[in-house]
């Protein structure tokens, strides 16, 4: 029984990781200020970099909720501070070191993907009992 109680719960926080992380992916590339998917397409390394350190950055506090088992309410309020973090730093960056993504500077985007990454492990720790 405990097994399938278990497996229910991984199951549950798996799907609703992924909802959660496809949620963010979406909107994080809809408030970016120039089109991730076209540019990522066109083989431009700096959103693809800047937009992997927002995701893993984002992933970070969920993977901690998870693993203290905070309740279903609580793992999606963590997930949309995460959200928020993670928008919050894009913006600061962007005001600070425009235009480094547009321009496809890679420099730049490891500086955002870095930032993002930070952020996400600042905010997964500061939860942690």
């Amino acid at each position: 029984m405990k097994t399938l109680e278990g497996f229910a719960l991984f199951a549950g926080y798996l799907a609703l990781s992924l909802t959660m992380l496809a949620a963010f992916t979406w909107l994080y590339i809809r408030v970016t200020p120039y089109d991730d998917l076209t540019e990522i397409a066109a083989g431009k390394m700096a959103p693809a970099i800047a937009l992997s350190g927002a995701m893993l950055g984002f992933t970070f506090p969920l993977l901690v909720a998870s693993y203290l088992q905070t309740d279903i309410a609580g793992f999606v309020t963590w997930s949309l501070i995460s959200c928020a973090v993670q928008l919050g730093v894009f913006w600061c960056l962007h005001r600070y070191l425009p235009p480094r993504i547009e321009t496809n500077n890679t420099a730049g985007a490891t500086c955002y993907a870095a930032a993002a990454v930070c952020a996400g492990l600042l905010n997964a720790a500061s939860f942690i009992p």
